[in-house]
C-alpha cells in the first residue's frame, strides 16, 4: 500500500504540516525500514520458505471441529506430494485451547485442538506448516471491555461486519494489531509446530477509521483530522492518510515479523496480499509471497492467474512465490465456497500460474468436504508438478520485454473522465486488477502475440531491476516522478527501448498535471494542452509499408483509439507510419462521411534516440483493444513492440490459437511453457472443457552460457522432442498441447 519511496524524489513536505508531521517522517525513513531486514539476500536459499513447491490449504470454519474428515486431508496430502500447509490458527477464532483474553474460541472445539491435530500430523510427514491469522473481526465481548479496538465510523459508531453483524471490525491501527495480536502469535508459534505465520486480512478491513486511536494518532503526525473520504487524491489530508497508513503496515509488519522470529528464529510472517506497498521495503521483512487471488470471476481472462504470477515475482524479484486458488466458486460479487469449480476452469487456472512462476497453493474453505469433484484435478496437477519439480525451481526469467506496473498511477491519476476513487478498504485499492483498461488491453495484445514478458514496477527502476531488458511499456503510466523520468531516460540511454501510450509521464507521482511530457524528449512531441476523453469514429490513415504496418497494408486507414492526447510534433521527424482522420459523426447514417479525409498530424512517434528505441502513441490503442478487440490494434501494439525490441525474441511460437507463453532458466536446464487458453469461454465466464489444440513449432534463443544440451523432452506428453538446432536457436516441433505443454532443456 506505499506510495513513498525516498528514492522516487517525492516530496514529503507537501504532505504533512507542522513538527508532528516532521516526526512522523522521519520514523518512515529509510533509515529506521533498513532495521527490519530479516530475509536471506539475493535469492541465496538460505531459508526452509524454498523447500515446499506445493501447497494446500486447509480453512476451517467453525463448527469444522469434531465434524471434519481427518483422515482425508492426511491422505490427500500424501497423495498430492503436498509440502506445505497452511492452517485456521487464530485471530477472529481460535482453533486451539487459546488463552489470551479476547480471542474467540469456537464453541465447537470441545476439548480438543484442531490445529494441533493438524500441524503435528503434517511435521510427523515432513510437511512445513504455516498457522493462519486473520484479525480483522472481532466479538462483542472485545468492544464493550475496549471500544477503542474497534473501527468507528465518521459518525462515531462502531463499524459492523458487513456479512455477519454479530461481528465488528477491528481497527487495524491501535491495540488490536500493536497489542493484541502479538500475544495471539507468541502463543501460536510457541506452542505449536508451525514454520511461520500467514496474515489473511492482516491490514483490516475497516477503511478509514475514525477510532480514538486513529483520531489521535493521524492529527498528531499530520495536523490534519481523519479525512472522511480518498475519493480527491490532491486532497492533502487524503494524500497524508494514505502515507500515514502505509507507515503504519509497515510498522506493523515489522511488529509482527519480530514477534515470530523472537519465539522461533527460523520462522517468519508472511501478509496474503500487499496493496500499494514498495516493494524494496517489503523485501527488508519479507521472505516469500502467498498471493492471494483465488479465482477469476465472469469478465476476467484465463490469463488472470498468469498475471497475477507476474506481480509477485515482481515484487519479491529472487525469492520464492506461491499463488492461491480456490476449489470453491469465489467469483465477485457471489461465493458459494460449499460448490466447486468445473475441473477445465481450476486446471487452466493453475497451469497458467505455473506457466509464469507460481508454486501452487489450493485453498479450500471449510475443512468439511461437501463436494469432491474438485479433487483429481488438483490432484493431476499437483502430481504432474511433481514429477517434474526440477523444472519448476526457476532462478531466471528470459523475456525481454516488460510492462511498467504503477502503483502512483493507479492511487493518484484521476483524468477528467475517470470515476472517482473509491472509499473502499485500502487493502482492496490493490495493484492487482489496477482499474487500468491500458495495461490489461496491452497485457491481452502480448500473450495474444505470444512475445514473453514480465512486469517492472515504477519504484524498481535502477539497473539491477530493469537492466535486463531490452524494451520497457508505459501503457498509460500517467503518473511518474522526475526521477522516475530520469531512470527511463537513462535506461534509453543505455541501449534500451520504450513503447509508452496516452498521457504517460504527463503527471507527476502524487497525480498532478505537467505543462509538458515528463518524457517529451524521448517522446519527440510536445503536449498541447488538451486531452479529448471520449472520441467516436476515427481513424489512422496507414502509410506503408513498413514495420509498424505490418498487417494492415493492404487497407488506408484503421480504426483509431477513442481518447485523443494533442500534441505538437518536434522538428525533423518525418511522416509518421499513421496519421489522424479526424473524428466525424457516426449518425445518422447519411451524415457519416469524414469532413477531412486526411491530415499529417501524427498518431505515432517512432524513433532512434541515442542507442535506444523510442514508440509513442498519442492514444488509448491499448485501452481501445481491451473493449473492441479490434485485430488492427492487436498489430500495431505487436509492431511497436518488436520494432522497439530490434532483436530476435528469446521464445518464437507458431500454430494455432490462443496460447500463453514463458521462458525460465533453472540451474541446469530451461523450460519453455505453452499454456493453451483455447476455449469459447477463455475471455468471459470459465472454462467448460479442455480442448486440445497444435501442433505448434517453438524457436528458442539458448543463453550464451547454456547452448551445451543434453536433453530435449515435452513433458505433458511425456516423450523426447523433435529438435533442429541453428547457432544459438533451437526449433522444438510440439505437435499437441492438451493443457499446459512444458519444452524441458537439460543441460550438459
Amino acid at each position: 500500500m506505499d506510495m513513498t519511496d525516498v528514492e522516487t524524489g517525492l516530496d514529503r513536505r507537501t504532505l504533512m504540516k507542522g513538527a508532528a508531521a516532521a516526526g512522523m517522517l522521519s520514523a518512515l525513513s529509510e533509515a529506521a525500514v533498513a532495521q527490519t531486514a530479516t530475509a536471506p539476500a539475493n535469492g541465496a536459499g538460505s531459508g526452509w520458505e524454498w523447500e515446499p513447491m506445493r501447497w494446500v490449504q486447509i480453512c476451517a470454519t467453525d463448527d469444522d471441529p469434531g465434524r471434519y474428515d481427518k483422515g482425508f486431508w492426511i491422505d490427500f496430502l500424501g497423495r498430492t506430494k503436498t509440502q506445505g500447509v497452511c492452517l485456521s490458527a487464530g485471530g477472529v477464532t481460535a482453533f486451539y485451547p487459546t488463552k489470551v483474553p479476547f480471542h474467540y474460541r469456537t464453541p465447537f472445539l470441545g476439548n480438543g485442538d484442531m490445529l494441533g491435530e493438524l500441524a503435528h500430523e503434517c511435521k510427523r510427514m515432513g510437511i512445513r506448516v504455516l498457522g493462519r491469522v486473520d484479525p480483522h473481526a472481532a466479538h462483542e465481548d472485545m468492544l464493550k471491555a475496549h471500544p477503542d479496538w474497534i473501527a468507528h465510523s465518521a459518525d462515531g459508531t462502531p463499524k459492523r461486519h458487513p456479512t455477519d453483524p454479530e461481528l465488528y471490525l477491528t481497527c487495524p491501527n491501535g491495540p488490536v494489531t500493536f497489542e493484541w495480536m502479538p500475544q495471539v502469535l507468541k502463543e501460536i508459534v510457541g506452542s505449536y509446530p508451525v514454520d511461520g505465520i500467514f496474515g489473511n486480512r492482516w491490514a483490516g478491513s475497516a477503511g478509514i477509521c475514525h477510532c480514538p486511536v486513529c483520531t489521535r494518532e493521524f492529527k498528531a503526525a499530520s495536523g490534519y483530522p481523519v479525512p472522511t473520504s480518498l475519493a480527491n487524491p490532491q486532497d492533502p489530508a487524503a494524500r497524508a492518510y494514505l502515507t500515514w497508513d502505509d507507515g503504519k503496515r509497515y510498522e506493523q509488519l515489522k511488529l509482527w515479523s519480530d514477534t515470530v522470529t523472537s519465539i522461533n528464529p527460523q520462522a517468519f510472517f508472511t501478509p496474503g496480499t500487499w496493496g500499494r506497498l514498495d516493494p524494496k521495503r517489503l523485501r527488508q521483512t519479507i521472505r516469500s509471497i502467498y498471493a492471494d487471488r483465488q479465482g477469476r470471476n465472469g469478465t476476467d481472462p484465463a490469463w488472470a492467474n498468469g498475471r497475477s504470477a507476474k506481480e509477485a515475482y515482481c515484487l519479491m524479484q529472487d525469492r520464492p512465490v506461491s499463488g492461491i486458488f480456490a476449489v470453491g466458486e469465489t467469483s465477485t460479487p457471489y461465493r458459494f465456497m460449499d460448490s466447486v469449480q468445473a475441473s477445465p476452469e481450476i486446471t487452466a487456472y493453475i497451469h497458467d500460474g505455473l506457466a509464469h512462476g507460481f508454486r501452487p497453493w489450493m485453498t479450500k474453505f471449510k475443512a468439511e468436504v461437501f463436494d469432491k469433484r474438485w479433487v483429481p484435478a488438483v490432484e493431476k496437477a499437483y502430481t504432474w508438478h511433481a514429477e517434474h519439480e526440477e523444472y519448476f525451481r526457476n532462478t531466471a526469467n528470459l523475456a525481454r520485454v516488460a510492462m511498467v506496473q504503477s502503483v502512483q498511477t493507479t492511487t493518484y491519476y484521476k483524468p477528467e473522465m475517470s470515476t472517482a476513487a473509491s472509499s473502499m478498504p485500502l487493502d482492496a485499492q490493490s495493484l492487482h486488477s489496477g482499474g487500468n483498461d491500458a495495461v490489461t488491453g496491452f497485457y491481452q495484445a502480448l500473450v495474444e502475440s505470444r512475445i514473453p514478458f514480465n512486469f517492472a514496477d515504477e519504484r524498481q527502476l535502477e539497473p539491477e531491476f530493469i537492466g535486463g531488458y531490452k524494451v520497457l511499456i508505459l501503457a498509460n503510466t500517467a503518473a511518474l516522478s522526475d526521477a522516475q523520468c530520469a531512470r527511463i531516460r537513462r535506461f534509453v540511454a543505455n541501449g534500451g527501448s520504450i513503447v509508452a501510450t496516452g498521457e504517460t509521464s504527463l503527471y507527476d507521482e502524487w497525480g498532478t498535471r505537467r505543462a509538458n511530457f515528463g518524457l517529451a524528449d524521448l517522446f519527440g512531441c510536445d503536449f498541447a494542452g488538451t486531452v479529448d476523453y471520449r472520441v467516436q469514429n476515427s481513424y489512422m490513415t496507414v502509410h506503408g509499408p513498413g514495420p509498424m504496418t505490418v498487417g494492415f497494408d493492404d487497407t488506408p486507414r484503421i480504426m483509431s483509439g477513442t481518447r485523443l492526447v494533442h500534441v505538437k510534433p518536434r522538428p525533423g521527424l518525418g511522416r509518421a507510419a499513421l496519421t489522424l482522420v479526424p473524428s466525424y459523426p457516426d449518425l445518422p447514417m447519411e451524415k457519416v462521411f469524414p469532413r477531412v479525409k486526411q491530415t499529417e498530424t501524427p498518431m505515432i512517434y517512432a524513433r532512434q534516440v541515442g542507442k535506444g528505441r523510442v514508440v509513442y502513441l498519442p492514444g488509448d490503442i491499448d485501452r481501445t483493444f481491451w473493449e473492441v478487440s479490434s485485430r488492427d490494434h492487436l498489430n500495431l501494439l505487436r509492431n511497436a513492440v518488436l520494432w522497439a525490441a530490434e532483436e530476435q525474441q528469446p521464445m518464437a511460437v507458431s500454430g494455432p490459437g490462443f496460447v500463453d507463453v514463458s521462458y525460465w532458466r533453472q540451474r541446469r536446464s530451461l523450460a519453455a511453457h505453452l499454456v493453451n487458453l483455447n476455449n469459447p469461454m477463455a475471455m468471459k465466464a470459465y472454462m467448460r472443457e479442455v480442448i486440445p489444440a497444435g501442433p505448434y513449432e517453438v524457436r528458442l534463443r539458448l543463453p550464451s552460457d547454456a547452448r551445451d544440451i543434453r536433453r530435449v523432452r515435452l513433458l505433458e506428453s511425456g516423450t523426447n522432442a523433435e529438435v533442429r538446432r541453428s547457432g544459438d536457436t533451437l526449433t522444438v516441433a510440439v505437435p499437441r498441447i492438451a493443457v499446459h505443454e512444458v519444452v524441458a532443456i537439460d543441460l550438459a
